[in-house]
Formats: structure tokens, C-alpha cells, sequence
């Protein structure tokens, strides 16, 4: 897991008559609102895929041909403890009742992870920290093996830096599991908006 500086736009400048005020909370605001305008987006697009027969996440399968698709979609090993995670909800999202389908098509995904310090106190101690994780997920034809999508995804999610090192470690775990749980909703929800539209492009069934 990288751990990278505080990015410019996190970072403050102390000047002589601001050492007991705290810092701009610009930073934060930004994140949480990328968070919001993302998840309005993913509410958007998975009220419109309910309509197609396709359940996002762990709800019930719906019958559809999207969702024929994406249940016949093997999800590669994914390295490390997210990885492992981010599999699994993918495996739950796709195929929720576990039927048994053949496979056509493969899903491979590469994370990178890393930790920032985005809270800074008075003091100069970190106060709240953010863990981060991109995934980059290809899809690819298991017959022609052919690469029908690439997608790049990125998540962000804080929590508390506490001098109490145990709560720290248990805070920063709950960030990885929300951030697993979000990367799986994004890649499961464009996988189904791409479905869609290859099923629409195809030609219909001669009678």
C-alpha cells in the first residue's frame, strides 16, 4: 500500500497570526462531495437498469438478458485483503443466487491502495485520515478473448486517526471495507450499462 503526501489542495499554510485557528476544511468538503454526485449517479443509473430486468448489488435475480450476461462473468483472483473482499462482493453482485451458468466472459481487476492525511490540527497532528484504492478492470470475450471494456474507478473514504493505535488500525479496516463495497457497486453497475447496450446493438433474432 503507497502512502503518498497530502496533495496541494490538502494542504495549509500557517501564518503567524493563524497558529491557533484551525485548518480549512476545503479538503473534506471536496471529497464528500465527489462521494455524493458519485453514489447520485450509481442511484440514477441503477433505478433506470431495475427497468431492464437487471437487480444491482445482493437483491434477488431478475430474469433479462443482461442480467443472463452478467451472471456468466468469472471474476479473476484479485490480490491482497481488499482484493479478496472486492471478489467476493463481485461474485455476490453478479450472480446473487449462485446459479449455475457457463462462462463467456472474464473479469480481471488491479487495485493500487494508499493512505493520506487530510485532517491537520492546530498542533500539526493528523486528525483524520483517507484511504484511497483505484481499480482498473477489464472485461474481456473467454472464447475470442477479445477486450470488450476497460474501466478505471477511484474511491476515497476517511476516518479517525485516534492516538489509541488499536482504534486507528480498526478504522482504517472499516475504510477498505467500505471502500471494496464501492468499487463493486461502480464496476457491477457499469458492467450492466455496458451489457445493455451490447444486447441492444445486436441485430434481432431472425424469426
Amino acid at each position: 500500500m503507497k502512502r503518498l503526501p497530502t496533495p496541494a489542495f490538502c494542504q495549509f499554510a500557517w501564518g503567524e497570526e493563524s497558529q491557533e485557528n484551525l485548518p480549512s476544511l476545503a479538503c473534506e468538503e471536496k471529497a464528500e462531495q465527489r462521494v455524493i454526485a458519485r453514489r447520485s449517479v450509481l442511484v440514477a443509473l441503477a433505478f433506470c437498469l431495475s427497468g431492464c430486468g437487471w437487480a444491482p448489488l445482493y437483491g434477488e435475480a431478475v430474469g433479462g438478458p443482461a442480467s443472463e450476461e452478467l451472471r456468466a462473468i468469472y471474476v479473476e483472483p484479485i490480490l491482497e485483503r481488499i482484493g479478496q473482499r472486492l471478489r467476493i462482493a463481485l461474485q455476490n453482485s453478479l450472480n446473487p443466487a449462485g446459479e449455475p451458468t457457463p462462462e463467456r466472459y472474464r473479469l480481471r481487476t488491479t487495485l493500487s491502495t494508499g493512505l493520506l492525511n487530510v485532517g491537520i490540527e492546530s498542533q500539526g497532528l493528523a486528525s483524520l485520515g483517507q484511504y484511497y484504492a483505484y481499480a482498473t478492470f477489464t472485461l474481456t470475450d473467454s472464447k475470442s478473448q477479445k477486450v470488450l471494456l476497460v474501466n478505471t474507478i477511484h474511491v476515497a473514504n476517511s476516518f479517525d486517526l485516534n492516538p489509541n493505535q488499536y482504534s486507528t488500525v480498526v478504522a482504517e479496516d472499516d475504510a477498505a471495507v467500505r471502500s471494496a463495497a464501492e468499487l463493486s457497486q461502480e464496476i457491477v453497475t457499469r458492467l450492466a450499462v455496458f451489457m445493455e447496450r451490447r444486447l441492444a446493438a445486436q441485430p434481432p433474432a431472425a424469426s
